[in-house]
């Protein structure tokens, strides 16, 4: 269950984070491609623009050119039939040759009747004539070169640039037809048109946004950005010269189809990273999940064999935390034989401590009892003498210091025996069960019990009794009760010591209680001393658990 949710949590991490990243990646090509629609129509706009105001511009500043150095010298002189029309057709054909605008030459005499021109059309056409009576009406005196927008009869576009002759004596006059202008720029990528300031029309790459009877330029449509017939537009309008503007524009590189096409293949994009991501997760998740796995059960098989080491074999990084988790267990298995051997020794030396804290009252009670015993029965004394020897000899032997309960007490005996003998009214009794006998206990751990019991049971009767008994419980525990029938102790004096002892503190008078109780501790941690009392007996009750591995 932990494995599929961690499984489960995983590739939901990495979905989310594909799917973060599909729309990223989403919102990017469609914000690259709407900077790069609108760059690209930029571009082709600059480009439209700057090809154009150069073909036009300098192309009409040679025509002005041309009219401002001819019309006081051959214009003139043909007006005044100084010269003939091989000369003005030779100065004509001379200069257009080297145009990119081809255009027609008109000399105008004073009367405003054609005299020259290089292509007859004018002769018969008299709206021209007319349209040229009217610029004349207008043509102010300081104007050197008129620039004006003329539509034939054809309805074909036309410039005039028109100036007058010295003494009024004509007019001199280009005409560029606007076929001119969008013949040489057929190749640009945008859309312009030439217009002036009342919006009739020189030229143009399209008759897209030319409306009317005069065809006029539609000039309210225009704008930066603008939209027409449910197309989107892109526009820049500049000044030419003081009569002419210049309009490039641009639709939208949106059409439908391209937009189709753009849309499928961000969504096959889309739908490709989609699963990948999905497979991907799935593989990388559920390999991450079974390494997971495989380290929780082999952690799991550590429980309980302090020798067991992970074997895991992966190439991820699940392998290097192996052979790291192999390695702490290996300085942790030192560290821990390093400290139960200190712990031994620690245990051996205090063991040998308190063993060493009983053999001073040992001694001085028995013989205590030897020098009295001498004084009236030497068989006595020596009697005591071998039983004390048998008792030292076994207290310091380090062979076993860890003895039976039945093997113990048999030695204790020697010690009952010596008392005995020293008080006439003293008796003992002994009862174990055969379940106790072969219980490991230390070295005469009850010897301070016995004592204690003899010292402060004597100042208040001579027929002291001391019951030794030991039984093992059904739960499994044993219970041996040292008892005597001294007077009892106070209840509060034993509750006292029944709660020193439960604190491991010092009891005083009572220090051979807590040495016993420390000596068998080392060896059975979980052991437990109590002092009871009754009406006339004090019983010291200890319950013995499981033994110590140490």
């Amino acid at each position: 269950m932990k494995e599929n949710h961690f499984q489960q949590r995983l590739r939901k991490e990495i979905l989310m984070y594909s799917g973060a990243l599909i729309a990223i990646i989403t919102f990017v090509l469609v914000a690259i491609f709407i900077v790069f629609n609108r760059v690209s129509i930029d571009m082709q706009l600059d480009t439209t623009e700057a090809t154009t105001r150069s073909l036009v511009t300098s192309s009409l500043q040679q025509y002005e050119s041309q009219l401002m150095e001819n019309r006081d010298s051959i214009y003139s002189a043909y007006l005044e039939q100084k010269i003939n029309e091989s000369s003005i057709y030779g100065n004509y054909y001379s200069f257009n040759s080297q145009q990119t605008l081809k255009g027609d030459l008109i000399l105008l005499d004073s009367s405003l009747d054609i005299a020259f021109a290089t292509n007859n059309k004018f002769d018969e056409d008299g709206v021209f004539k007319n349209y040229i009576q009217i610029l004349v009406d207008n043509l102010s005196d300081e104007t050197e070169i008129l620039q004006r927008l003329y539509m034939d009869r054809n309805r074909n576009h036309n410039l005039i640039l028109m100036t007058p002759l010295d003494d009024n004596e004509g007019f001199a006059a280009y005409v560029i037809d606007g076929k001119e202008v969008r013949s040489q720029l057929n190749k640009i990528q945008a859309q312009f048109i030439i217009s002036d300031r009342y919006d009739n029309v020189f030229s143009s790459s399209s008759s897209q946004f030319i409306k009317g009877s005069l065809e006029k330029v539609d000039r309210q449509l225009f704008d930066k950005k603008f939209s027409y017939k449910d197309a989107v537009y892109y526009a820049k309008r500049s000044q030419l010269t003081p009569d002419l503007y210049l309009t490039v524009y641009q639709q939208r590189l949106v059409n439908p189809s391209y937009v189709t096409i753009s849309t499928l293949v961000v969504l096959l994009l889309a739908v490709l990273l989609v699963v990948f991501a999905f497979v991907f997760s799935k593989r990388i998740s559920y390999k991450n999940a079974h390494s997971v796995e495989l380290l929780s059960q082999e952690m799991k098989s550590l429980k309980g064999d302090a020798t067991k080491r992970l074997s895991i074999q992966t190439d991820d990084e699940f392998g290097i935390i192996t052979d790291k988790i192999n390695q702490m267990l290996e300085e942790l298995s030192d560290s821990n034989r390093q400290n139960i051997n200190l712990l031994k020794e620690s245990m051996v030396a205090e063991r040998k401590k308190l063993e060493a804290q009983f053999h001073p009252h040992f001694l001085y009670n028995t013989l205590e009892v030897i020098r009295a015993a001498i004084l009236f029965d030497t068989a006595l004394a020596n009697q005591l003498i071998l039983r004390l020897t048998t008792i030292l000899r076994y207290s310091i032997e380090e062979k076993n210091t860890e003895i039976t309960l039945e093997s113990d007490i048999d030695y204790l005996k020697e010690y009952l025996e010596i008392s005995k003998a020293r008080f006439q009214y003293f008796n003992y009794v002994i009862k174990l069960d055969e379940a106790c006998k072969q219980l490991p206990v230390p070295k005469l751990f009850l010897l301070p019990l016995i004592e204690n019991s003899l010292k402060y049971g004597f100042k208040h009767r001579q027929d002291l009794s001391i019951s030794i008994e030991g039984e093992q419980q059904s739960d499994g525990k044993y219970v041996l009760r040292v008892t005597d029938n001294g007077q009892a102790l106070e209840k509060d004096k034993a509750s006292q010591i029944n709660h020193q002892l439960q604190l491991n503190q010092r009891l005083g008078n009572h220090h051979g209680l807590m040495n016993s109780k420390r000596r068998l501790q080392l060896m059975y941690p979980e052991s437990r001393f109590e002092l009871k009392v009754d009406e006339y007996f004090t019983i010291i009750e200890i319950e013995i658990g499981a033994k110590s591995d140490v």
